[in-house]
């Protein structure tokens, strides 16, 4: 049973998944921005109903005269006529854009709201106590405190200067004035009030103010208690469960509506468009562009108060497509804000349950083309696969010969191509074997010739050594010495030539690379040799340019100058050196026999000579040496017969 490639199906699945989720993002990213969009919109459908009634009494009572947006007239109106969602902050503003008031919809003064113990005989009764005459400071404690103290039963005693008798029924409370305020026995204010004063006792409901909104829960409805049944038994448990306060600050909302207009009146007055709802008749108002305070998301609706008596000019004619013109009969604003909380996370979760069938369908889509684009590429890849086991084995007569004409088909022909090659490189290295074969030979023929060359001088330095000690005349003892001398110091030539030799072929040796001026070398090395050029009555024939290049100075300096010794010595008497040097190559030409032609590859071995009876002098490994140093510089190199004779060079 074949294996599938699951993993491979994987990567491919996860890729095209990849590809999906990227586009399903920028979906999802859209939707969420259209979700906004129409929540924003629909939310300031309300609240243009609500101006559009503020409108209306503003138009029939108001802006039939110059208008006061600070007058008692208007400040009627304002907080009477606008009412609605009391969660949303309202701010009256001037033509400069200087805040007159900041409020919340539909809450007028801080108000404290209590269930009586005993009110004109009913129990828990609900009563509202406007402490509009407490300090800001006291009302900002009495806040904290509340909320301190949420999980608590609230037991609460509010000790009122009243302006007048409460009739029966009454629940609400305005111009009063507070002597004490104890909340569980524990005081927390005490005011400076004279008069009669009246003591209402009860459990607190709830705190109202511009700022905030605390509503106790434990204490509007009592203790809860929750029966709960067992599975063993029938009998019922009764316990209680306390529950923290439902506390909504919009503190954050009114200072961040205030920071907008304060900091970018202009810039957030004209960041929105004209809001048109079906309806508003009495006025225009704009949608805002929204804004984030806080870490909270704000959505703004504005109208324009306009006052027709700021145009001075009857017959001056407005353009009421531009703002500046708008702005001539503003005598102020009125923005009203809404606050929203997690709105990004609710219209994601909203715009995938309205889209959870396409989704799905699409999910299903997916799964079906990953598994046929993942059939489509593992088929030829175990094909390709049982093809590279084969190679493995160095069986090459199956080819895959796919003929596909995309990116498996160039990989498939390409491995059959590589097949091809490897079987020949296989053929290639049994022929290597066989010229290593060769070289061994080679080895042991230089092991051979490094025997016979060693031989020789120890046989002498042993004859003579005996003949030193037999001699009587001092002379001879003398010339036996120098000879021992002599061929004891071949001996040391040549083991120093073979460390050299050892070293570079091992390439365990360092360069010393500098700027080199190969015509100094090759001047000096035909200066040194001019005694052997007049005793052979050679005739030198020199072509000499000026050459730098990067290299070792001391050792190219003995490749150039065994090149010339080698000429000099292997040209007769009266015959011609030609030495050539320019700024790509360096030769050396000598008048002589020539190399036979099986012997050319082989005079860079070691110890090797073309004609023994020649190679008298020298250790045999100057070329070799040669060689090495050329190959450690990557120079090209080489040897060839002329119509003249031999020819060295090296290339740079």
């Amino acid at each position: 049973m074949k294996k599938i490639s699951f993993s491979l199906i994987l990567k491919i699945s996860g890729i095209v998944f990849l590809a999906f989720a990227v586009v399903l993002g920028n979906e999802i990213r859209l939707g969420i921005d259209r979700y906004i969009k129409n929540t924003l919109e629909t939310d300031a459908e309300v609240t243009v109903r609500n101006l559009d009634k503020f409108a209306k009494s503003y138009i029939e009572t108001v802006a039939v005269n110059k208008v006061d947006i600070t007058s008692d007239a208007f400040q009627s109106i304002y907080s009477s006529a606008l009412s609605g969602d009391n969660t949303k902050i309202k701010c009256l503003v001037d033509s400069q854009g200087k805040i007159v008031s900041t409020s919340r919809e539909g809450v007028s003064s801080p108000t404290l709201c209590i269930f009586a113990d005993e009110y004109y005989g009913s129990q828990s009764w609900p009563l509202y106590f406007n402490l509009t005459s407490l300090p800001k400071k006291d009302l900002n404690s009495i806040e904290n405190f509340l909320i301190e103290h949420q999980k608590e039963v609230g037991n609460i005693s509010i000790e009122v200067k009243l302006d007048h008798q409460p009739e029966e029924g009454e629940a609400s409370f305005n111009d009063i004035q507070v002597k004490n305020l104890v909340y569980n026995d524990e005081i927390i204010y005490t005011g400076d009030v004279k008069g009669k004063t009246q003591t209402f006792q009860g459990t607190v409901s709830a705190y109202t103010s511009y700022n905030k909104e605390i509503v106790f829960f434990s204490s509007a409805s009592g203790t809860m208690k929750i029966q709960k049944q067992t599975e063993k038994q029938d009998s019922s448990k009764e316990f209680e469960e306390k529950q923290s306060a439902l506390v909504v600050d919009y503190q954050n909302a009114m200072n961040g509506l205030q920071y907008q207009i304060q900091r970018n009146f202009k810039k957030f007055k004209s960041s929105g468009k004209e809001f048109h709802s079906a309806g508003n008749d009495y006025s225009n108002y704009y949608l805002l562009s929204p804004y984030e305070y806080n870490g909270k998301y704000y959505s703004t609706v504005m109208m324009r108060l306009e006052d027709w008596s700021l145009l001075v000019d009857a017959n001056q004619s407005l353009d009421y497509t531009t703002e500046e013109s708008l702005d001539l009969l503003s005598a102020g604003y009125i923005f009203v804000t809404q606050e929203y909380t997690d709105l990004t996370m609710k219209s994601l979760q909203q715009f995938m349950v309205d889209n959870s069938s396409t989704y799905f369908l699409a999910f299903i889509l997916i799964i079906l083309i990953c598994l046929s684009i993942a059939y489509m590429i593992v088929r030829p890849i175990r094909r390709i696969e049982t093809t590279a086991k084969h190679i493995a084995r160095k069986e090459f007569d199956y080819p895959i010969g796919m003929t596909r004409h995309d990116e498996l088909g160039d990989l498939a022909r390409s491995i059959d191509i590589m097949s091809k090659e490897l079987e020949k490189t296989i053929s290639n290295l049994h022929q290597e074997i066989e010229r290593v074969t060769q070289l061994e030979g080679v080895r042991k023929d230089f092991v051979s010739n490094f025997t016979h060359e060693i031989k020789t001088p120890l046989g002498i330095i042993n004859g003579f050594s005996e003949l030193v000690e037999l001699e009587q005349d001092e002379k001879k003892r003398n010339e036996y010495i120098d000879i021992i001398q002599n061929e004891a110091k071949r001996i040391n030539e040549l083991v120093l030539a073979m460390l050299d030799l050892s070293k570079l072929e091992s390439q365990n040796i360092s360069l010393t690379m500098e700027d080199v001026d190969l015509l100094d070398i090759v001047d000096e090395s035909l200066d040194s040799m001019a005694y052997l050029l007049e005793k052979k009555n050679i005739h030198l024939n020199a072509e000499l340019d000026s050459a730098t290049i990067h290299a070792d100075h001391f050792k190219i300096e003995m490749v150039i100058n065994n090149f010339i010794s080698n000429a000099l010595r292997y040209t007769e008497d009266g015959k011609s050196v030609y030495v050539h040097l320019d700024e790509h190559c360096f030769e050396v030409e000598n008048e002589g026999a020539q190399i036979p032609n099986d012997e050319v590859e082989k005079i860079w071995l070691t110890f090797h000579k073309v004609d023994k009876a020649r190679n008298e002098e020298g250790t045999g490994l100057g070329l070799a040496i040669c060689k090495a140093i050329l190959d450690l510089h990557h120079f090209e190199y080489g040897v060839k017969n002329t119509d003249k004779g031999v020819l060295f060079y090296f290339k740079f």
